[in-house]
């Protein structure tokens, strides 16, 4: 005669023989859990893919049928999501959120980016949205002795003048990889670089990532004042970079939008225009 704990045993295994996914799924859950906890306080940790993530372990696919998800809600066409760093994830899915939030609001205008690098953040909002013009700009060359002299004269912040080097035009393009004729490049110190047909555009999400002083106030300078009401402006580094704080503290101090710090790596701030 089998005693209580044998019974409870087999019963177990009976019933992990009738849904082996349902049981795998939840060891596999609190194995991450627990390594979480583990790395919770170490430079780098584990962090579970948002909830609207099909992967997500927490994915409820009915919520995501009712309101997109990271897409439109309803929409039959697929928007494709092109990953970041492993470690920068929260920034892409922060990008893709407010690229959502411009579409599904209707604001209308190009879009742009300014500091490109290697064109992995282009590449990302291009995919998403390629039905509008994106405005790429960026020495494509990394910083020059001329950004790093302003930035130390600004900021009494030494960086080196190759800082960002390794990249190149022809790389970008190879990485961004456009899908259609809706990326524009524009090679150059900006300002200096911007063209009169560019300078008449209005902006519906500019993504600034420039990481120096002087050049996000240029930045802000220039595309505050052309951010359609509802666009979306995200200045990279806040939270990393000296420049970069004390450029947008010092342009947004007499503007009525208040700068919202991000959460993710480098800690953007995300302007909404009123």
């Amino acid at each position: 005669m089998q005693d209580i704990g044998e019974e409870d045993m087999f019963r177990k295994i009976r019933k992990f023989m009738q849904a082996p996914g349902l049981y795998t799924r939840r060891v596999g859950k609190l194995g991450l859990k627990q390594t979480s906890v583990m790395l919770g306080d170490r430079s780098f940790f584990l962090e579970s893919q948002m909830d609207i993530h099909p992967k997500s372990l927490w994915h409820e696919p009915s919520f995501t049928a009712q309101f997109g998800g990271f897409g439109m809600p309803g929409e039959a066409v697929h928007r494709p999501i092109e990953n970041l760093e492993p470690w920068d994830a929260v920034r892409r899915d922060m990008l893709v959120l407010l690229l959502r939030s411009v579409i599904v609001r209707g604001v209308s205008g190009a879009m742009a980016e300014f500091g490109v690098y290697q064109g992995a953040t282009a590449r990302l909002i291009h995919h998403y949205e390629p039905n509008r013009r994106l405005y790429l700009l960026d020495t494509f060359s990394g910083f020059g002795e001329r950004s790093v002299v302003e930035e130390k004269a600004h900021t009494g912040h030494p960086v080196p003048a190759q800082m960002f080097a390794d990249t190149s035009l022809a790389q970008v393009r190879e990485t961004v990889a456009a899908v259609n004729g809706n990326v524009t490049y524009i090679p150059g110190f900006f300002p200096d670089s911007v063209t009169d047909s560019f300078a008449a555009q209005s902006f519906s999400f500019v993504h600034v990532d420039v990481d120096l002083y002087a050049s996000i106030r240029a930045g802000l300078e220039f595309f505050y004042p052309r951010l359609r009401p509802g666009g979306i402006l995200v200045v990279h580094d806040y939270n990393a970079w000296v420049g970069a704080r004390t450029a947008v503290d010092a342009f947004m101090a007499d503007k009525s939008e208040v700068p919202i710090p991000m959460p993710d790596k480098n800690g953007s701030v995300v302007i909404v225009k009123q």
